[in-house]
């Protein structure tokens, strides 16, 4: 708001939960633009991002009649700005937004205030914000041994306390007030190497009042834990803490991942909490295969993609884009056929170009939203894109040994039927199902293998939407099984 011209500032704001835009509409947006300036790039395509316009328009008309507080507080309130942040980044932002606001208050009790006077103000403060937690917050807390000063919790981990190499001496000592050049050890002058010694000593004895410091936070368990080379004793905190639980009488204990010490005083007896068994029954409209327990991993298997089992995904004179330039074009015509059935027809045009912005080709092309306007708007294909159909449908299945993992571009559940829909775009269309390419065959035989594991008991069926005829193409059931299977075999 302050340097409308800095447009690594708004880029960021973009990206932030005060916006909330994608890497790819961020990339989209300056990628593309022939002005210097983003914020200029932005202006000129406002009307594809109005509610970010609005915003930006709303706050940059009271940048200079309102004080920093207060245009701090318009972001927060009139634009939901503290509940987007708090939504994204949890509860614990909201000491940071609290202390913004405070850091604005004190800066207008100080002098005449200004945006960019506050921004200056803020750059040469050294502000510390100090979270003051329950310790008995429902949550675990990650932090430093200097976090944790003044603070307790039931359990404490100290979860790397390895080997640390000890502190090197700096490259300049003072001694008697002269600088003096440390060098390489053995070139060290006497009074050098002792004042050395003496400042990495003091380094070390810092660490120890630190590993007090972390030890001492826990209530009732303390778990120190260490990775790496421990067989060797060194002064790392991980043996300095298992020699002190040894001199006390610590004993053996098996933990899960192996044999570590455990050192217990005081009586832990208490009543016994019987808990309900984690594993409910399911119920509700889910299948029985959602409560099978997951079958135990091979390490030999590999996940494969219902479109990479081979095969041709032509016909032979398919000819005119190169692979790449048809593969952005059939993203493209997804990407439409995806999200434009959310929009009123006469929203198409304008929002097709900033859906196309947002793929990750950014592909363009006048055909493009023709064609998929000519799928949307056949009463044939009404059914596949239903307000009840299945949208973009991610499934898991095993396929013999290995797990068979792939999405489906529309899927349309009944109680007794199922039906896979995948968008094919090829510019030649096949007259018949047998004369569909072996890929697109094989594709389809494995999300009709995968959907049968998923709904047993159903009538499973699948087709292909080609999209240039608008046509619907049943496959029979035989036909993409034997294509599966000749996948296999290969």
């Amino acid at each position: 708001l302050s340097t409308p011209e800095d447009s690594l500032s708004l880029a960021v704001v973009l990206r932030s939960p005060l916006f909330g835009w994608s890497e790819q509409a961020l990339f989209g947006l300056a990628h593309r633009r022939e002005d210097p300036l983003l914020w200029q790039a932005l202006r000129k395509r406002g009307d594809e991002f109005p509610k970010t316009m609005a915003v930006l328009s709303d706050l940059m008309g009271q940048t200079d009649f309102l004080r920093p507080y207060d245009l701090i507080e318009r972001i927060l309130t009139r634009h939901n700005g503290r509940a987007k942040l708090l939504s994204r980044l949890g509860s614990e932002a909201e000491d940071g937004i609290n202390a913004l606001l405070s850091q604005a208050l004190s800066y207008e009790q100080s002098t005449v205030p200004s945006l960019t006077g506050f921004l200056v103000w803020m750059e040469t403060d050294d502000l510390e914000i100090k979270r003051q937690m329950d310790s008995a917050e429902d949550r675990i807390r990650v932090m430093t041994v200097h976090g944790s000063k003044g603070l307790e919790a039931p359990i404490v981990i100290l979860p790397d306390t390895g080997k640390r190499n000890r502190p090197s001496a700096p490259a300049i000592l003072e001694a008697d007030g002269v600088p003096l050049w440390v060098g390489a050890k053995d070139d060290m002058l006497e009074s050098i190497s002792s004042r050395s010694t003496a400042l990495a000593d003091r380094q070390m004895e810092e660490r120890q009042r630190l590993l007090y410091v972390a030890m001492t936070r826990a209530e009732k368990w303390l778990i120190v834990a260490a990775a790496g080379d421990l067989e060797k004793p060194d002064d790392s905190w991980y043996h300095t803490i298992k020699a002190g639980m040894t001199s006390v009488g610590a004993v053996p204990q098996d933990f899960l991942i192996g044999q570590g010490l455990q050192y217990m005083h005081g009586d832990w007896s208490g009543p016994v909490v019987e808990t309900e068994d984690a594993k409910t029954p399911i119920s509700g409209e889910l299948e029985p295969v959602f409560g099978q327990d997951a079958p135990p991993a091979d390490p030999a298997s590999k996940t494969l993609s219902p479109s990479d089992l081979g095969g041709a995904k032509a016909l032979l004179g398919d000819a005119g884009l190169d692979e790449e330039t048809a593969k952005a074009r059939g993203s493209a015509i997804h990407a439409l056929l995806e999200h434009l059935p959310n929009r009123a027809p006469e929203d198409w045009d304008r929002a097709a170009t900033h859906i196309l912005d947002l793929t990750e080709e950014g592909f363009q092309d006048d055909t493009l939203l023709p064609e998929a306007q000519r799928v949307l708007q056949s009463e044939h294909l009404s059914h596949v894109f239903a307000p009840d159909a299945l949208v973009e449908v991610s499934i898991t299945a095993q396929l013999r040994s290995d797990r068979l993992h792939g999405a489906i571009d529309r899927l349309i559940v009944t109680p007794n039927r199922i039906l896979a829909v995948d968008f094919k775009t090829n510019a030649i269309v096949p007259q018949s199902p047998d004369k569909v390419p072996e890929g697109l065959l094989r594709q389809m035989g494995a999300y009709a293998h995968a959907l049968a594991q998923i709904y047993p008991g159903r009538q499973i069926e699948t087709a292909i939407l080609w999209t240039k005829s608008t046509e619907l193409m049943l496959l029979p059931q035989e036909l993409v099984n034997d294509a599966l299977l000749r996948a296999l075999a290969a």
